[in-house]
């Protein structure tokens, strides 16, 4: 897909507070102008930096995409791939979820590499559409889209694909932004497509094509694509399922010199 790109697009967060929504009635009922958290699977997309861990670093671009369900009780279960920096790891993971007398819905989630936390704003229906990360030195954060239920299939993107972003490519030592912007003809999982792009302003143009290849059951698929000039490029892809086919779908580029996550939405 397209040439080394990565978006600079937040990631999502997590935070803690007193249950609501996702919880008891009587709680509910404390804070009657709180929307009720809906339940139900959502997909997250998120991009930023937060503290390095090497010396002399003051920040570290990371992205992630997650696949979560709010279940009742205020749980949540779900699913990471993250990149941090020129790194990559993934993990189930579970958590709780907790509002505040403002109605800022905090979610605190538990990662094998340590606890996350953010808060979500919520529209009028109670569902989740941008979140903040909430760990100290984090600048992160996400978007959110619902999903409905059920696995996925390949031909759910059948048709066309549009997408927007910026992101970040590794460089002599450093990241340097770029930007791309992409057609894609999808059919049955194979896609055919075109990106227009800019990396440190210089312009480039370029046709390509690849396969996507979905889990078992799952939403979840590798990515692998290949550019007219030979260059190949590996992401791991959420599709936003709908109830009429995919809305579109996420990605994280793999790569480590591409920083990339982005949203493409189908026609």
């Amino acid at each position: 897909m397209h040439q080394r790109r990565v978006a600079l697009i937040p990631l999502a967060a997590v935070g803690l507070g007193t249950v609501i929504g996702m919880q008891a009635p009587q709680a509910q009922a404390a804070q009657p102008n709180c929307p009720a958290p809906m339940l139900g699977r959502y997909a997250v997309m998120g991009m930023g930096v937060q503290p390095s861990q090497a010396a002399n670093a003051t920040n570290t671009p990371t992205a992630h995409l997650l696949e979560e369900r709010w279940l009742a009780g205020g749980q949540l279960q779900g699913s990471v791939i993250e990149r941090v920096g020129r790194s990559e790891r993934q993990a189930s993971y579970s958590g709780t979820a907790r509002m505040t007398e403002s109605c800022v819905l905090q979610l605190e989630r538990r990662l094998p590499w340590g606890t996350e936390r953010s808060e979500v704003m919520l529209d009028g229906k109670g569902r989740p559409l941008y979140s903040l990360n909430r760990n100290s030195g984090s600048v992160i954060t996400s978007r959110w889209l619902p999903m409905a239920p059920g696995s996925c299939k390949a031909a759910d993107l059948n048709g066309l694909v549009l997408s927007s972003q910026v992101g970040l490519s590794w460089s002599n030592g450093g990241w340097s932004p770029n930007a791309v912007v992409q057609r894609e003809q999808w059919r049955d999982g194979s896609v055919q497509g075109l990106a227009l792009s800019s990396y440190g302003g210089v312009g480039e143009t370029a046709t390509y094509n690849g396969k996507l290849n979905l889990d078992a059951s799952s939403c979840w698929g590798s990515l692998n694509e290949r550019d007219a000039k030979g260059t190949t490029y590996t992401y791991r892809a959420l599709l936003v399922k709908g109830r009429a086919g995919a809305r579109g779908y996420f990605y994280l580029q793999r790569d480590p010199n591409d920083l990339t996550a982005g949203w493409l939405v189908r026609d």
